[in-house]
């Protein structure tokens, strides 16, 4: 079976793309699928084939939806795999993914990478229509299920679970490096906390940062990670206001020396060794909305407790 993958991807700094990726080699890995393509959703509104993707599709542009579902009607692509989270995708929520599903031959099984409580009338449409449009819709959590079917949006028996993965060899990194932190931490008193991901004003991080300093009057050997540059879209739009913002609370509570920034996109490699050396993943989000976080399903998979 050969398989076509639309998503964002890397090097687009992206928690999805980064899914995308770890799911493309997956089923690169398996027996039932024997080519993953992947369609590629970019920033630019005209992107030169990049070596190992089937097509791109501008984000803001609409006519590139329906192109690129034709296009993949005229190839033997047996199911087309598509990540949605509203902000991928271009118009209003996201609605211009719906031009690409109503013209798609294939069969469309959709991953839902957010799934709201609340939604406004016109989230709730795109929504709705785009499960419409699928043979299947693959939800990360029982939460994100129940939602989805008890709002209307999908019916329950096309709704499949299907957890967040974390790749194998965070997981064997982290075991090699068990024995090892626990020697660390009996001989010095380190004790690291942790949190990776793209970073925004939601993501929370000034609560920790004014939580250290009592920390620090008990276990003096705290110190704090936070990796991960800002959020392209935040970028754009703020800069780095809220990075700065940070960077400047931790000089006013004399923090220098116990926090840590890594403003950089780190890879699976990188992710795995600062996992491997993290005592507790924190995930301070201010979003009650956040449905799955692949941050935290990797730090989980590291063997790290959470916070």
């Amino acid at each position: 079976m050969r398989a076509a993958i639309v998503s964002t991807f890397p090097p687009r700094a992206c928690g999805i793309g980064t899914f995308a990726a770890d799911l493309r080699a997956t089923l690169a890995g398996t027996d039932v699928v024997s080519a993953a393509d992947l369609v590629a959703v970019v920033h630019e509104p005209s992107s030169p084939q990049r070596r190992g993707v089937l097509a791109t599709i501008a984000q803001a542009v609409r006519g590139d939806y329906v192109r690129t579902a034709r296009m993949l009607g005229r190839l033997d692509v047996d199911v087309v795999l598509l990540q949605h989270e509203y902000g991928i995708f271009g118009g209003p929520d996201g609605e211009y993914v719906l031009s690409f599903a109503r013209e798609l031959a294939q069969p469309l099984v959709v991953t839902l990478h957010t799934v709201l409580s609340a939604p406004t009338p016109h989230q709730a449409e795109v929504l709705t229509e785009l499960c419409a449009e699928a043979e299947l819709v693959i939800v990360m959590t029982e939460t994100a299920r129940r939602l989805l079917v008890d709002s209307g949006a999908c019916p329950e028996e096309k709704v499949r679970i299907v957890p967040h993965g974390a790749p194998a060899r965070i997981t064997a990194r982290a075991a090699s490096e068990r024995e090892l932190r626990t020697s660390r931490l009996r001989s010095d008193g380190a004790f690291r906390l942790s949190t990776f991901g793209l970073i925004s004003p939601g993501k929370g991080l000034e609560t920790v940062i004014e939580a250290l300093p009592a920390m620090i009057e008990r276990h003096p050997g705290v110190s704090y990670t936070i990796a991960g540059r800002t959020h392209p879209d935040i970028e754009r739009r703020e800069g780095e206001r809220y990075r700065l913002m940070l960077e400047r609370r931790v000089l006013e509570l004399g923090l220098e020396e116990h926090v840590e920034f890594d403003d950089r996109f780190l890879t699976i490699d990188e992710l795995s060794d600062l996992l491997a050396a993290t005592d507790v993943f924190v995930t301070p989000y201010g979003n009650r909305e956040q449905i799955a976080s692949g941050a935290l399903t990797f730090a989980i998979a590291a063997g790290c407790a959470v916070v």
